[in-house]
């Protein structure tokens, strides 16, 4: 029973159940509205992965390509900018897009496939023959294009989409990406030094070769000039942005980390025009400088290049250390089949590289091998095959040669007429290098001179003849006989770099038996021989080193005042020969420039007499009483002279001083005697041949030191807008003596080089070493013959591998070497620029008139200072001729970049080792360790392919319907990646 108070709530139930309802509405809602949330969201996150993924899928587009295209080291990193036209036009720069290239065949027909490492549309790479030249990116990437905005000094790269379809072929997701190449850039870990005065930059200098570097422990590549990128410092350093560098190296982790570490306090304001930071140094550093780049090991590869056969394109160089080590005349032979093989003959024309050589006698491949053998070990001597090669090492070379001819007088014996005589055999030795040498010396004793027939006599029997020789009764010397030629005692001899020394070698005395003692006393007779018959060796510390197989000692001529005796009157003569100088009889004798080392190759002509009033002992040969004493104050007349700064190569000269002279041609002075003993001290600097005889090569560069024997008929080509001036100033050079006096002609100031007009000589050549980062003789300038081609086939490698680094012998460091092919101009001038430092006696011609009361003897110099060719900034035209001339294929061409020239009618010029891109032009007075020292610099910190590199990407989740694209999500990365070999 209920109680009787209890009321109905029937007049509440609704509304309660109204608001529990209302409740559950808004739940309900609540809750369809986080479901809704939850499902936009699951597919927003889906579409950014699938964005990121996109963006993932072009760095593995990258990575693919370099897995299957890189895993050797014969491909090619290089870059093509497209011409960009906006309106209005942008200040900013076209960005370069890079390709990977491939190379096949060889000499003239060399073919090159390139792959883009940016988005394109799908294509295959077909092979393109020609000189490289990568194809325009526009041209790959079609209509269907996205602008990927990555470095801020950079038009947006123009890319094509990527599209990515699902499992159903729909098409869900793109991407697009573009290759930055960080291999380009400076290597902030290892670039500069401060090894200078005061903490000051150092680059290398004399004695050293060029590239090696200041301290074995150091990165060689600390050499490269950092400093260069501050605006104001110049080839010499200023300001402190290397020690910044140095200093900041600890904090450096990621490519964009090189300003803050440098000190640089964010933010830095840039330029909205040209996205470059305001601050020029700073904005150098940015895209200059990367501190990521990571080392690695290369195999070097022969290049696919012009000129190069097909036969060793692709395969591994030739290490020149491995070489170096062995066995000398198996690395001879090898070096030589080497280049044979790599650069041979094609077809009827006259190239190869053994085509050079012009009318040379010997192997000239073998011998270029001696040479550069020679020039590297750590002896001094020469590596000799006899007729085959003789190598260029710090031994001294024959200058001068002396006999001097004492008739004594008759005697009777036995009814006989006896003719007494004695003959003194005198050298001078020049050490051209700027090694001292100290060794031991032997001169060989060959004098075919006899006297005419004597009343009822015969013919007389030589000076040199064995059986006299062998007689003690007849002769009294102290020679000795080896292989068949009597040579002088050893003669010990220790000369400075660049001094000259005459040493007396030989003597001997002797009575010729010439006929009945019945004659006429007041009998004249003549010394006579057959022409060449007879000429001189020399043997340096047991081997021969020098043969000249002719000397013209005496004509046989009537008129031959010298060599007409009379039997009852004692009288002093003697003859006399400068290697390298005259060859020929008197008259028609061939001039030449003095160069000694050449000698040993003129065997048709045989060398021809100096007069012994002309004999210049103790110094550079000089025909003072014909030449100095007579000559107009410009000194044309070339013959019987060295001035190393006419040579082809160019050098420097050395003063001669005041010296005795004596007034007749007799002989009773001696080359020996004291007087002659007070030249002025010999110069390291100034000695022509460079050996550097550390026991190794630092650079295959330094083949450019090698001696280079060819052999061609000097012939100038025209002056500029002097058409003929060639023929006629060659005609002048060349005049033979019998026409008038053989002079320079006057709007000269050296020896030609080999040039088309040039001819194959057998009796011309001298002062020539391997042009490796300078002009190329004309002549010799083209595919397959030119002297930069040696850096294709050879490289200098370790001998052995350094502990953890792999087979070292055949690979080298690449740590820090920058893409020549894709780097910045400030890059290029790092590596360019600093102050010439290895010739230590660079000097300007201050008046080409030689000095004559000083005792120089040659034309009037000034010290001079220069770094490398400069518009305003220091090696900005090295910089501007590579950007100009790439992309290369192979170090040759990177060796023969140009600069266009002024007039348009006239060739474009090498910017390498070229006088006239300096302002001093050819009053340059340098030697080819100068001329060729910007280019060892470059050379030696280049690649021409890359293996670091950042990949800008970007990727979007799409919806497409029709041609409408509706974007979901969009993702833009960069990765920064190495190409591991």
């Amino acid at each position: 029973m209920r109680p009787s108070n209890t009321r109905n709530p029937r007049g509440f139930t609704l509304p309660a159940i109204l608001v529990v309802m209302g409740a559950l509405l808004i739940l309900a809602v609540g809750v369809l509205l986080v479901t809704s949330i939850e499902r936009s969201t699951s597919r927003s996150f889906v579409d950014r992965q699938r964005a990121d993924l996109a963006a993932r899928a072009g760095l593995e587009d990258v990575k693919g390509l370099l897995k299957l295209e890189a895993a050797n080291d014969d491909f090619l990193v290089i870059q093509r900018t497209d011409p960009v036209v906006t309106d209005p036009p942008s200040k900013k720069e076209a960005i370069p897009y890079l390709y990977l290239a491939r190379g096949s065949g060889g000499g003239a027909d060399v073919a090159y496939r390139y792959l883009p490492m940016f988005s394109s549309k799908p294509a295959t790479a077909v092979p393109k023959k020609g000189k490289i030249e990568a194809p325009l990116a526009k041209d790959l990437v079609g209509t269907d294009t996205q602008d990927l905005t990555t470095l801020p000094w950079y038009d947006p790269a123009k890319i094509a989409w990527i599209e990515i379809p699902d499992s159903k072929g729909k098409i869900v997701s793109r991407y697009a990406y573009w290759v930055e190449d960080l291999q380009g850039k400076l290597n902030s870990a290892v670039t500069g030094n401060e090894a200078g005065t005061d903490g000051l930059h150092e680059r290398a200098k004399f004695p050293d070769p060029a590239s090696k570097p200041l301290d074995m422990d150091e990165p060689p590549l600390s050499v490269l000039a950092l400093h260069v990128l501050d605006p104001k410092s110049g080839d010499k350093p200023v300001g402190d942005i290397t020690r910044k560098v140095i200093d900041g190296r600890p904090a450096m982790i990621s490519p964009d980390s090189i300003l803050g570490a440098t000190a640089f306090v964010a933010p830095q304001p840039r330029s909205k025009l040209t996205g470059l930071l305001e601050d020029p140094l700073a904005a150098a550093l940015e895209r200059s400088v990367c501190p990521v780049i990571k080392p690695y090991r290369e195999q070097p590869v022969v290049p696919y290049a012009e000129g190069i056969s097909d036969v060793v394109a692709g395969k591994p160089k030739l290490n020149l250390n491995i070489l170096l080590e062995g066995s000398r005349s198996a690395a001879v032979n090898d070096f030589a089949t080497w280049v044979s093989k790599g650069l041979p003959k094609i077809g009827t024309q006259q190239d190869g590289f053994e085509s050079r050589k012009g009318g040379f006698p010997e192997d000239y491949l073998k011998t270029l091998a001696a040479n550069a053998f020679d020039y590297a070990d750590s002896d001094s001597e020469p590596s000799i095959s006899a007729g085959s090669y003789r190598g260029v090492d710090s031994y001294p070379f024959l200058s001068e040669v002396v006999l001097k001819i004492q008739y004594l007088g008759p005697r009777s014996q036995n009814g006989r007429l006896l003719l007494s005589w004695r003959l003194k055999l005198f050298g001078e030795f020049w050490n051209m290098s700027n090694k001292p040498v100290s060794g031991g010396a032997r001169i060989s004793y060959e004098v075919a001179l006899n006297h005419s027939p004597i009343g009822s006599g015969t013919t007389g029997i030589n000076f040199d003849d064995p059986t006299l020789l062998s007689d003690p009764k007849k002769s009294r010397h102290d020679l000795d006989l080896i292989g068949g030629r009597y040579f002088s005692k050893e003669k010990p001899i220790q000369l400075l770099p660049d001094e000259y020394k005459f040493f007396q070698f030989a003597e001997v005395t002797c009575s010729i038996d010439v006929a009945p003692n019945n004659v006429n006393y007041n009998t004249e007779f003549l010394l006579q021989e057959k022409l060449a018959a007879s000429g001189v060796s020399v043997r340096w510390n047991g081997v021969e080193t020098e043969r000249i197989s002719k000397i013209v000692r005496d004509t046989g001529a009537v008129g031959s005042k010298e060599m007409v005796f009379t039997i009852l009157y004692p009288k002093t003569t003697g003859k006399a020969g400068l290697p390298g100088h005259g060859y020929g009889p008197h008259g028609d004798f061939v001039n030449n420039m003095g160069d000694a080392r050449m000698s040993h190759y003129f065997r048709v002509v045989p060398l021809s007499e100096n007069s012994l009033k002309n004999l210049s002992p103790f110094r550079r040969n000089v025909r003072r009483a014909t030449i100095y004493n007579s000559d107009d104050p410009s000194k044309r007349i070339h013959y019987g002279r060295v001035l190393p700064s006419e040579w082809p190569d160019g050098g420097h000269n050395a003063a001669i001083g005041a010296f005795f002279q004596p007034p007749l041609s007799d002989l009773e002075v001696e080359p020996t005697a004291d007087i002659y003993k007070s030249p002025p001290p010999p110069n390291p600097g100034n000695a022509p041949s460079r050996i550097s005889n550390a026991g190794r090569f630092f650079s295959v560069s330094e083949l450019g030191n090698v001696y280079d024997p060819v052999m061609w008929t000097p012939a100038y080509v025209d002056l500029p807008n002097v058409t003929g001036s060639g023929a006629r100033d060659t005609q002048i050079l060349n005049m033979p003596y019998a026409q008038g006096r053989a002079s320079m002609p006057q709007a000269r100031m050296a020896w030609p080089d080999v040039t088309t007009a040039s001819a194959f000589s057998t009796d011309s050549g001298g002062g020539n070493t391997l042009r490796i980062g300078r002009p190329e003789h004309q002549a010799l300038d083209r595919p397959g013959s030119h002297a930069a081609h040696l850096l294709d086939l050879f490289y200098a490698g370790d001998v052995d591998a350094p502990t953890g680094q792999g087979p070292a012998s055949t690979t080298v460091n690449i740590n820090g070497h920058i893409n020549v092919n894709t780097a910045e101009k400030d890059a290029l001038r790092a590596m360019a620029a600093g102050m010439l430092r290895q010739d230590p006696e660079l000097r300007n011609v201050t008046n080409w008139n030689h000095e004559v009361s000083n005792g120089n003897l040659s034309p009037a110099t000034a010290k001079l200072e220069i770094g490398s060719p400069t518009l305003s900034l220091a090696a900005d035209r090295i910089a501007e001729a590579i950007i100009r001339s790439r992309p290369f294929a192979s170090m040759k061409e990177l060796a023969t970049a140009k600069v266009k020239a002024k007039n348009e009618l006239e060739p474009d010029e090498a910017v390498f080792g070229n006088k006239l891109m300096y302002s001093q032009g050819t009053n340059i007075q340098w030697s080819d360790s100068a001329a060729e020292e910007v280019f060892a610099r470059v050379h030696d910190a280049s690649t021409l392919r890359s293996r670091n590199f950042r990949v800008w990407t970007i990727g979007q989740s799409i919806v497409r319907t029709g041609t409408l694209v509706d974007i979901l999500a969009e993702s833009r990365r960069a990765f920064t990646i190495f190409a591991d070999p």
